[in-house]
């Protein structure tokens, strides 16, 4: 009988556990791979949010003018270790900067139950290419009469 309540107590104990990593609160991170760019060469900006994501809406992603998005994609990822539940997720934008400058990315602002989470600011240069780009040319061969 005591091994019995013993047991019981240890499962309510791992979902007390469980439970508790998932009312973790939510938090919001920016990244970038670069901060110093070629106008025309592409910039990834990764927005990971961690905890308890359900219910977590991002705010319409404002960038500066001039940029373009060029490819987006969004991974979840669950994981536990040593008996402690993480989730997290991964937005991620490859951004093509088509002027030279001086720009911000962000914040970035995600809400949750009427509560806003909001990143810092990124700062990203944007260089005047070295070399003005390429024009393809036409394939094959011209002819003239």
């Amino acid at each position: 009988m005591a091994h019995r309540l013993l047991r019981w107590f240890a499962w309510i104990a791992a979902f007390s556990v469980a439970a508790l990593a998932f009312a973790q609160e939510l938090t919001l991170s920016a990244k970038v791979d670069k901060t110093t760019v070629d106008a025309g060469e592409p910039v990834t900006l990764t927005l990971i949010l961690t905890g308890a994501l359900e219910g977590a809406n991002l705010s319409e992603l404002k960038l500066p003018e001039g940029f373009v998005v060029a490819a987006q994609s969004q991974s979840t990822n669950f994981s536990i270790r040593a008996g402690a539940t993480e989730r997290s997720m991964h937005l991620t934008y490859v951004l093509v900067p088509q002027q030279a400058g001086t720009f911000e990315l962000g914040p970035f602002t995600v809400t949750q139950q009427k509560k806003a989470f909001q990143t810092q600011a990124i700062e990203i240069t944007v260089k005047k290419p070295a070399l003005p780009p390429t024009r393809s040319r036409p394939q094959g061969e011209r002819f003239l009469l």
